[in-house]
């Protein structure tokens, strides 16, 4: 830990995240998903979904200021997840969405422009992205290239130049659905509980100690993380996991799998309102257009029947 730098990028515009919502028709949660309710009674974990369509998945840690590609990519890894488990839709998981693609596409492709300067991007632009452009994978084969390593060269290079042409086409066949806004703690709880995770942009910082799995409030952060649970007892509270790998010491939530240990805290419902809450650049993902179902080949029974 001695070692450890964090590192951030997200880069708030509010012009440019006030200009995508003009754009939807139900911007805000509450217009998105005036039906969905809160019960203020069941703890859920999102996670979950994901570690039963993909029990090998680890959390790994960016390497440059690309932490919106970061936050949304693992949404987008739930939400399909979700999609499969709790929506039954007919699909399967295509592996773990490549943040270069979100990070490049919110900066070049969405904001229209090449050689932006720096690092870092913002929760309108991505939103943008993953609606309008889609997503690419680890794994998977693009003519003949695929993406095995988590590369910050590769962030780098397409968060200047934008993602290739040429893999533009495969990312169009995986986007999300719709986006809506989440301003609040109660928005985020209602969202987790049914099934949605939300990519959170936030300037509040923490302490990287733990404390039974909560998290403390404490300097500023201009990051980006996603949310993928909510529980009641003994505080009403959102799991935030962060993109820094095991990052965090401390005292941390045992019943969590491993996996999220030490890389996700605990956010008070008070401090969640306030993370999320005056930025209003973080939103709630549903409808991950995921991979076709996987069909047997025409021997596969070898001639048993």
């Amino acid at each position: 830990m001695a070692d450890f730098v964090p590192l951030f990028g997200y880069s708030p515009d509010r012009e440019g995240t006030t200009a995508f919502l003009s754009t939807l028709a139900k911007p805000t949660l509450a217009q998105a998903g005036p039906d969905l309710a809160l019960d203020e009674s069941r703890d859920v974990f999102l996670g979950s979904a994901l570690l039963s369509v993909a029990p090998d998945w680890k959390r790994g840690s960016q390497k440059i200021g690309s932490c919106v590609g970061w936050g949304w990519a693992l949404s987008c890894d739930i939400l399909a997840a979700c999609d499969i488990l709790l929506r039954n839709e007919a699909e399967t998981y295509g592996g773990r969405v490549l943040e270069a693609s979100i990070y490049a596409f919110s900066r070049v492709e969405v904001r229209g422009g090449r050689n932006l300067g720096g690092d870092g991007s913002y929760g309108g632009a991505a939103a943008k992205a993953v609606t309008k452009f889609g997503t690419l994978h680890y794994g998977q084969d693009y003519g003949g290239q695929r993406f095995t390593d988590n590369s910050g060269t590769r962030e780098k290079t397409w968060g200047r130049d934008g993602v290739p042409d040429s893999l533009e086409k495969y990312a169009a066949e995986h986007k999300v659905e719709s986006v809506a806004l989440v301003k609040s703690f109660e928005d985020a709880a209602k969202s987790i509980q049914n099934g949605y995770p939300v990519a959170v942009c936030s300037g509040m910082g923490f302490s990287m100690t733990l404390r039974d799995g909560y998290m403390t409030p404490m300097g500023g952060w201009a990051h980006c993380q996603m949310a993928a649970g909510v529980r009641w007892s003994p505080e009403p509270a959102i799991l935030v996991v962060n993109s820094w790998g095991d990052c965090y010491q401390g005292t941390f939530d045992k019943n969590l799998p491993p996996q999220f240990q030490r890389s996700a805290g605990w956010v008070k419902a008070k401090d969640f309102t306030r993370m999320i809450g005056p930025g209003e650049d973080s939103f709630a993902l549903a409808g991950y257009s995921g991979f076709k179902p996987r069909t047997m080949p025409d021997n596969w029974l070898r001639g048993v029947l």
